[in-house]
């Protein structure tokens, strides 16, 4: 009896268990979760191969092809799809470049460190070959070679050719319009000028966007390609080192997706707080601000030396002094007038090339007579640095040549940007939308800019974001998305392209970040500063240690002069000994020209 009733009572108990206890039905299932857009992106196998076909035996990627023929098949490229448009993710296909340089031990257990070099335009791709060789090449016997050699134990080395660039789905804007030299100084501001920079910026507007490709160059596209690669290789969080430009695309994508971030470097800071249309701004008001407070008073320290002036009053009214021409040819030899210290010799000679031309100009003086009063003798009291005054002064009179030709402003070209140039200005425009769009304000910024300093050229009035049909949906993350965002920003003193008012206006925004400012230093680019202050809190992060203070401030090292005097004060208080501090690397020398190449490839 008590046997048969038991299936009595357990039909009893689902009864009363699938009602909601007042007599109801029960509760639907859950819809099933919408179909992933991406899942066809996030399904494909990376087919990792040869790097072979992205270097050539000659020309500039020469060292890159002998620094990947010593790591081996540790080195490995392959190509990926993504959507040309991440809202229409079914539409057009684009491919983007990788190169990975694997661990030594178990590199499928680590995770995978990506960088981004800068620009936007500059192609990241061999990033990761370089940092790989030069951590891995730490001497274990100095502090800091035995951390560098760590991290390089602890990642795969990620680089890409970003959207637009290099190996990947590439753009490049050119047409059949008509272009002539542009007067690049304060003498410029005259209808006849002002036509030729805002034809230029109306012509750079028109060819870019010809190319269909060219509307969805951006970084919001190519912070979704990073999270596509991450994902693809396997990382839940996605480990990070951004360069200049690469710190905007590393605060876009920390604002667009917070939950997967894990170590994010941001070195040499864009101002994410400000739009990207005041960048080039910024970078004239660097350059200005750097002359008049690092570059100046550094050459009226050594006026025994460079003969320059004994102050910074004297050396600015030298060099505002000099004329039209002059001027011309200074803004064509003088480069970027940047404060990294390899170049200072070179930012120097170009400043006082010009101060004397104008001289012997005001002489009276002829074109081969400044030439031959120019390479002869001794002009600087360091030979070396002599030599490149001679040089900078041979081209500062065969620019002055090319400037007397009635021919240099009539003779036209066509109108064709690089393709670093091209992404450049794409992103720029693309990004975010331009608030100011009267012509004149540009024209005029552009021209106040080039009265302040003859190193601050005229070049803001080009704006060809002025004519430029941008497309809706791209929308920058906020600065609110990155509040919690744990960040470690890199910063010098003295930076001309992302001057340190912009990154102290961010990094205030961030009450979860935390930076390292070094102080008299003014590299753009700070990758393996080499000082124990800096580099151990970096390579410290990077293995998972937050620093401990929110702001650590570092001393820069010093320049060539300056060292060179401490040097002579140590000898006379000390008694010179054989003994010497080990090299932070195994082989220096290959360590500075890696280093060098990832400074020059940290362009904004």
């Amino acid at each position: 009896m008590a046997i048969s009733r038991i299936p009595l009572l357990l039909a009893a108990a689902f009864a009363i268990a699938g009602c909601d206890g007042g007599g109801g039905s029960s509760e639907p299932p859950p819809p099933p979760a919408p179909p992933d857009p991406l899942a066809a992106y996030k399904d494909q196998t990376v087919q990792w191969g040869s790097c072979n076909q992205y270097f050539f035996e000659t020309g500039s990627s020469t060292e890159a092809s002998n620094y990947r023929a010593k790591l081996g098949d540790r080195v490995q490229c392959a190509d990926i799809k993504a959507p040309l448009d991440y809202q229409n993710p079914d539409g057009l296909q684009i491919s983007l470049s990788m190169l990975r340089v694997r661990a030594v031990e178990s590199p499928e257990a680590k995770p995978n460190l990506f960088f981004n070099p800068g620009g936007p335009g500059e192609d990241g791709q061999t990033s990761s070959l370089l940092f790989s060789m030069l951590l891995s090449h730490g001497n274990e016997d100095s502090a800091l070679g035995k951390k560098y050699k760590e991290v390089s134990d602890s990642y795969n080395f990620v680089g890409f050719s970003p959207r637009g660039v290099g190996a990947s789905t590439r753009i490049t804007c050119a047409g059949n319009e008509l272009i002539y030299e542009i007067d690049g100084t304060k003498w410029g501001e005259n209808a006849q000028n002002i036509r030729k920079i805002t034809d230029t910026a109306r012509y750079t507007a028109t060819n870019c966007q010809k190319n269909p490709v060219s509307g969805y160059i951006h970084t919001d596209a190519t912070a979704r390609d990073m999270d596509l690669m991450r994902h693809l290789l396997g990382d839940e969080k996605l480990h990070y080192y951004g360069t200049s430009y690469g710190t905007w695309l590393g605060f876009w994508y920390a604002g667009m997706f917070p939950e997967r971030i894990g170590p994010m470097v941001l070195d040499s800071n864009m101002n994410f707080n400000q739009s990207i249309h005041s960048a080039a701004i910024r970078y004239t008001n660097g350059q200005i601000h750097t002359f008049l407070e690092y570059i100046a008073p550094y050459a009226a320290r050594h006026d025994t030396i460079l003969g320059m002036g004994t102050s910074v009053e004297s050396i600015v009214n030298d060099l505002n002094a000099i004329g039209h021409k002059t001027n011309q040819a200074l803004l064509n030899i003088g480069g970027s007038f940047r404060a990294e210290r390899e170049g200072i010799p070179a930012y120097l000679s170009a400043i006082k090339a010009a101060v004397e031309t104008q001289k012997l100009i005001d002489q009276g003086k002829t074109l081969d007579e400044m030439e031959s009063i120019l390479s002869n003798g001794k002009h600087m009291g360091d030979e070396a640095i002599d030599q490149i005054f001679k040089q900078q002064a041979a081209s500062m009179v065969q620019n002055l040549r090319y400037l007397e030709d009635p021919r240099a402003y009539t003779e036209p070209e066509y109108f064709s940007l690089d393709n670093s140039t091209s992404v450049w200005n794409t992103v720029v425009c693309n990004d975010e939308p331009l608030q100011n769009k009267d012509q004149t304000f540009w024209v005029d910024t552009g021209f106040d800019m080039a009265k302040s300093l003859p190193i601050a050229g005229n070049g803001i009035a080009n704006q060809p974001c002025l004519y430029w049909n941008r497309q809706e949906g791209i929308a920058k993350p906020s600065m609110d998305s990155l509040k919690d965002a744990p960040l470690l920003m890199l910063q010098s003193e003295f930076d001309v392209p992302t001057p340190l008012s912009g990154a102290m206006e961010t990094f205030e925004k961030l009450p979860a970040a935390n930076m390292v400012r070094i102080q008299n230093e003014g590299a753009h680019g700070l990758m393996v500063y080499q000082t124990e202050c800096v580099d151990l809190t970096v390579m410290n992060y990077l293995l998972g240690t937050t620093p401990s203070q929110r702001l650590i401030e570092c001393q820069g090292k010093p320049l060539a002069l300056d060292e060179k005097k401490l040097q002579d004060k140590a000898l006379k208080t000390a008694a010179r000994t054989d003994a010497r501090p080990a090299s932070n690397f195994e082989d220096p020398e290959l360590a500075e020209t890696l280093i060098a190449k990832l400074r020059d490839a940290a362009r904004l």
